[in-house]
């Protein structure tokens, strides 16, 4: 079975725990964009400025980016799923290491194509993903007679 390193272990974990906040960051983002017209208060404050033709134009872009927020969030909380199924069996030692190293190759993909939406975690899982999959070790070196 693989064990894997601290280092990318301690990675792995900051990138999962970043990779969940910011999946409930963009639900909330998306159910505020697609809530906003029905608060309190926000018709009377922008039609004090707007046409009625621009307040629904305003509108339908706002429900428009609103639901295209939605559908990341879906997809992110999707591949969010199967990170929290994955890395923990790897950190504790559950895969071959052929297994693994698929797995680190995985990780390095995504933290690839993270990279365009969330560059801290896409940047922790390359790091982590490339020093697996590379099968680096950590070397601690203790001095004897310290």
């Amino acid at each position: 079975m693989h064990k894997m390193e601290n280092t990318p272990m301690i990675i792995t974990i900051i990138g999962l725990v970043m990779e969940g906040i910011a999946v409930v960051v963009l639900a909330g983002t998306s159910i505020f964009m697609l809530s906003i017209k029905n608060m309190v208060g926000f018709r009377n404050a922008i039609e004090a400025d707007l046409s009625q033709e621009e307040y629904l134009e305003m509108i339908k872009w706002m429900d428009w980016i609103g639901y295209f927020i939605l559908v990341v969030t879906i997809v992110l909380g999707v591949f969010l799923i199967l990170n929290l199924y994955l890395f923990p069996r790897l950190m504790k030692g559950k895969y071959t290491e052929e297994q693994a190293k698929k797995i680190y190759l995985y990780q390095a993909i995504w933290g690839g194509i993270n990279l365009v939406m969330n560059q801290i975690t896409g940047i922790l899982y390359l790091i982590s993903g490339v020093q697996g999959y590379n099968g680096r070790k950590d070397i601690i070196e203790v001095r004897d007679g310290i």
